[in-house]
Parts: C-alpha cells; sequence; structure tokens
C-alpha cells in the first residue's frame, strides 16, 4: 500500500493546520480534498503538484481550513487500478474527505468510479480523456464495464472532467488546419482498430465540414517491434494532391511517416497528430532512423494535447510565476500541473456554494456534487469550464502546439464544442 501523505511529503507548512489560518477558522472542522495520482518522476507529480498548490494558495473555504491528502497509486513503478480502488476506498472512509482531484488515467477510472459514486464522493480528473466514462459510444463496447451506466450505480453522477475527451483532438487540428494554416488538401493515416481510426475518423469529418478535401485514406495494420514502410502511401498521398498528412492514431509510430517522407514531400509540407506525438521526440522513433530525414523534424509539425496552455493565457502570469518559485524543475512546469489546479480550484468553489447553500455548516458531499453540477463558466487556467450532466465540459480548450527549434512550444489555444 502507498499512501502518501501531505504531512510526510511536504511538511506542516503545505498541511495547513487549523491554527495557522487564522480569521477565526480554529473552531471549524477541517475538509479534506484528496488525490488520486502516482509517485512516478512523470505528469503526475506535476498534476499533485499543481492541485496541491491550489489548496495551499486557498488555505480556507467560508472559513473551514483545507487540507490536501494525496494518495500515490503506483505498484512498483506503475500506475495500478487495484492501489487506485484501495486509496478511493480510503478517501470515502474520511468523513472529512468532501472530493477529490483525480484518478488521472481511464483504467483507473473505471475501477474506481463506483466505489466514489456510491459514496457521492466528487471526482474532478485533470487529464483523462476516455469518452467512455461519460458517453455511451459504440467503440465502449469493446471495454470490458466501461459503460456510463455500470460506473454510476445510483444512476446519478458525480464524475467530472477537464481534459477534452479522444474525439474532440480531431476537430480542434481540423478547424487549426483550415483556418490558421490554410490547409484545403490532407491525406490522413491511423492504425486499424477502433481506436486507432477515432480521432482520424473526427478529423476527417470536421475538415470537410469546414469546406476541405481528404485526399487519401489508409488505416495501417500495425505489427509490434516493427517499424510500417508508409513510403508507397506517402507517394500517393503526394500524387493525390496532399498538402498535408495528419496521423491521428499511430500511437508509438506517428513520428515515422514524417521521417520516412523525406524526398517525397518537400520539407515545407505540413505534418500534423495528437498528443502522443511529442513524447516520441523524447524516447525516439521505434528502430527508425532519422538520418536522412533530420530535415523533415522542423517547424512544419504540430500536435494538439487535450488541455488549454495556461502560458496563453494572461490571467494565469501571476499564477505560474508563484508555483514557478516553489516547483522550479521544468518537469512540472507544464499545462498538466495547471491542469490539476484548475480542479483543485474548482473543487474549492463547489464546496465553498455548498457551505452557503447549507447555511454556512460544513455540507454533505450531495451537496459538493450539486454545486458542480451547477458550475457555470469558471474561470480558470486552462480553460473555462461549465458542466454537462453527464460531467463533460459544455465545451473542451486544447492547445496546439509547434515543433520549434527542438522544442514544442503551445501555440494558441482552440475551443471545441463537447
Amino acid at each position: 500500500m502507498n499512501q502518501v501523505n501531505l504531512v510526510a511529503a511536504w511538511g506542516l507548512a503545505v498541511l495547513l493546520a487549523i491554527g495557522a489560518c487564522g480569521g477565526g477558522t480554529a473552531s471549524k472542522e477541517t475538509i479534506d480534498i484528496g488525490a488520486d495520482m502516482s509517485n512516478i518522476p512523470s505528469f503526475d507529480m506535476a498534476v499533485r503538484d499543481g492541485a496541491g498548490f491550489a489548496v495551499e494558495q486557498a488555505r480556507s473555504v467560508r472559513g473551514f481550513p483545507l487540507r490536501f491528502v494525496p494518495y500515490d497509486d503506483s505498484v512498483q513503478g506503475a500506475y495500478s487500478a487495484d492501489q487506485g480502488v484501495e486509496n478511493v476506498q480510503r478517501m470515502v472512509a474520511d468523513p472529512r474527505m468532501l472530493g477529490m482531484v483525480g484518478p488521472l488515467r481511464g483504467p483507473v477510472g473505471r475501477a474506481v468510479m463506483p466505489i466514489a459514486n456510491r459514496a457521492m464522493l466528487a471526482m474532478i480528473s485533470p487529464t483523462i480523456t476516455e469518452p467512455c466514462l461519460t458517453r455511451p459510444l459504440d467503440r465502449c463496447a469493446l471495454m470490458l464495464n466501461s459503460q456510463p451506466a455500470f460506473l454510476r450505480p445510483t444512476g446519478r453522477n458525480n464524475y467530472f472532467h477537464l481534459a477534452a475527451t479522444d474525439q474532440l483532438h480531431g476537430p480542434a487540428m481540423a478547424e487549426f488546419a483550415y483556418n490558421s494554416l490554410g490547409l484545403r488538401r490532407i491525406a490522413i493515416l491511423a492504425e486499424a482498430d477502433p481506436f486507432g481510426t477515432f480521432a482520424s475518423d473526427n478529423f476527417a469529418a470536421a475538415f470537410t465540414k469546414a469546406g476541405g478535401n481528404v485526399v487519401a485514406r489508409q488505416d495501417f495494420d500495425l505489427t509490434a517491434g516493427a517499424t510500417p514502410d508508409f513510403r508507397p502511401w506517402l507517394l500517393k498521398a503526394k500524387a493525390a494532391g496532399a498538402e498535408a498528412i495528419y496521423a491521428g492514431g499511430l500511437f508509438e509510430y506517428a513520428l515515422a511517416p514524417r521521417v520516412q517522407s523525406h524526398g517525397i514531400f518537400d520539407p515545407t509540407s505540413y505534418y500534423l497528430g495528437i498528443d502522443g506525438l511529442p513524447d516520441l521526440f523524447k524516447y525516439g522513433i521505434s528502430d527508425e532512423s532519422i538520418t536522412d530525414g533530420d530535415a523533415m523534424l522542423n517547424d512544419h509539425i504540430y500536435a494538439s494535447r487535450g488541455i488549454g496552455a495556461p502560458y496563453l493565457n494572461s490571467r494565469a502570469a501571476n499564477t505560474i510565476a508563484a508555483f514557478v518559485k516553489t516547483n522550479p524543475d521544468p518537469v512540472e512546469n507544464n499545462s498538466d500541473a495547471f491542469a490539476g489546479y484548475d480542479s483543485a480550484a474548482i473543487l474549492i468553489d463547489a464546496i465553498g456554494r455548498a457551505i452557503d447553500a447549507n447555511g454556512g455548516k460544513m455540507p454533505g458531499r450531495q451537496q459538493v456534487v450539486d454545486q458542480l453540477s451547477k458550475m457555470t463558466n469558471f474561470s480558470g487556467l486552462t480553460g473555462t469550464y461549465t458542466f454537462t450532466a453527464s460531467g463533460d465540459p459544455t465545451t473542451s480548450t486544447l492547445q496546439i502546439l509547434q515543433f520549434r527549434a527542438g522544442a514544442w512550444t503551445p501555440i494558441t489555444n482552440i475551443t471545441v464544442a463537447s
């Protein structure tokens, strides 16, 4: 069991003890805000510290002291749905726990949602993008116990999320390609399975609706461990007049077509992808040699990411600067950290309104969920949030990143209706 208590992790200064809050708060009971994410040095830690920073800044709500209680859902260096279950059971058993930030991944979310739902513990995930948690899509039938009704045994909703779900990446990039890049003819490739084609299907629909043309498309049957030869298809796409390639579901092979297009497409052609694409620049391109393709790895490569970039929000500047002072590691200073911040801030706001609705007294969990359901135009650092009855944002903000001088730079935020 891997419980990470903030007392041990960050010390009493972050714990926000009752006596330190001042202003008459010592007579009121402390409210706990939980979190479920791993301690793996990755985006998990950034999200955790962003959420903790929001609680630290607030210190109290309507005179009730706040305490951030994060739990670690990793086992032997990997996230664990079973550990997530144990963590959420502990949160449910804490009578002061009025809500939680997380989980961060779909498999953990599917495992813990029924537990939190029976207790009506409010859940706000900063990063889960799986639409099956909120919508009964056809593709969800392929995933065991993933239908929204199964995940909500009470028939009521207590799960909310900030990140854009998978089907919104395509429309966001289609809008950017058509309106900002001025592209009209695009070729699309993806992995030939229901999940790999999802982003590409939605990109094609949105780009065509905007007035563009999909001039070539192929879904590839990929075999793990062998980089496919995309060149024959790239030659066809070029002959069809493609100005750009959209790769919306190749996963670990997502950058290989760009490299292999050397000598087929001009380096000034465009290459567009989803949020897994930037990771490939960090970890390599499978077994693909990039020696002959270096000229193609340029500033004509773009990717979408399912959370808005706070760095493009002028209102976020002071909060970002304050966070960086206490978390100077560049790994911490990213959009995921501020998605964690926004999730905790939204939860604190809902708790405050629940206290008001309860006559200034400690609210119950259902009252907090009720206020989240009524959330309207919460102005966060990563976007503006209003939730639907199923827990989706009514609009989602995605960022478009450009590969510039060896680094990924957010250049614009695009808002898409959910």
